[in-house]
């Protein structure tokens, strides 16, 4: 277990420099209310939201590249509208036997791919990469309001199998998701479980709340894996609403845990990461709270 935490922890920090390089940029963008200085799972300009992922090994990407890419659209409080994506490929052939796997995703995500770009090189490993644009439905929703004594939960199965089973449950998730939002369920804070697993990217909404959790269920026992499910933080009204919308849409959904004011992770009496080392991640991870659109 501690070697895990430590691999989820090193991995929310691993692109801290490359971060550190741009802050600055989101200064020359108006209306920009999520940007390098958020590290948030999407990009927000006005009411778009952009995503782009990548590149993935080309095994990975066409079955779940454009999957995953909507993810994080959704799981701010949008909708995903078209996509573009780019391959790098070893044949011609190779890029029509992509491009239908794809094109299966797209279908069945109702997310068209419109665009991009397909190459060719010499020494270059097969690999493809997607950008997803998409729109408001209502005000975003970030990684970092996580409040005292909300209630974290995960929803969603994880997202794996064939491209048919990933597509499914992945709009079975987003249409659960934004079920709550549209119903005006009060969700401080949600992030996509995907690289660092569950542990890695909790630990990363706690750092940037500047809170702790008192985990009392284990989602999946390996904690540092893809999942792509959501981690959402909710008041403890909101419970019963959000149960009975994951019901009707047959979403699994799983309480994790409860937020605290102690900057601690804790599991019973142990604890996973001690208030000294998160008040150490909080000082050194680039972040900067949003300026959110009234």
């Amino acid at each position: 277990m501690e070697e895990d935490v430590k691999r989820c922890l090193e991995h929310m920090l691993e692109t801290n420099s490359i971060r550190r390089t741009f802050w600055h940029m989101d200064e020359k963008v108006s209306d920009l209310w999520f940007g390098i200085q958020q590290g948030d799972d999407s990009v927000i300009v006005g009411d778009v939201i952009v995503n782009m992922e990548g590149p993935y090994p080309l095994k990975t990407g066409r079955k779940t590249g454009l999957i995953h890419t909507c993810s994080d659209i959704v799981v701010m409080g949008g909708k995903p509208l078209f996509a573009l994506n780019a391959m790098q490929v070893s044949s011609f052939q190779e890029a029509e036997e992509v491009a239908e796997d794809l094109k299966k995703q797209s279908i069945g995500l109702e997310v068209p791919i419109i665009g991009g770009n397909t190459q060719m090189e010499d020494n270059l490993k097969p690999c493809v990469s997607f950008t997803v644009f998409g729109r408001l439905i209502g005000k975003p929703i970030p990684d970092a309001g996580a409040k005292k004594g909300d209630r974290v939960f995960m929803l969603g199965e994880v997202v794996e199998g064939e491209i048919g089973e990933r597509v499914h449950r992945a709009k079975v998730k987003f249409k659960a998701f934004m079920d709550m939002v549209e119903q005006g369920v009060e969700i401080h804070a949600s992030k996509d479980a995907s690289r660092g697993g569950w542990f890695g990217n909790l630990a990363e909404m706690l750092v940037k709340s500047k809170k702790g959790v008192r985990v009392t269920s284990i989602p999946y026992p390996r904690i540092s894996r893809y999942m792509g499910t959501y981690l959402i933080s909710v008041p403890k009204k909101e419970i019963r609403k959000i149960v009975e919308i994951s019901a009707k849409h047959r979403c699994p959904i799983i309480e994790v845990g409860t937020i605290t004011e102690e900057k601690k992770i804790t599991i019973g009496d142990k604890a996973l990461v001690e208030e000294e080392k998160m008040q150490q991640l909080i000082r050194e991870f680039p972040y900067k709270k949003a300026r959110l659109p009234r």
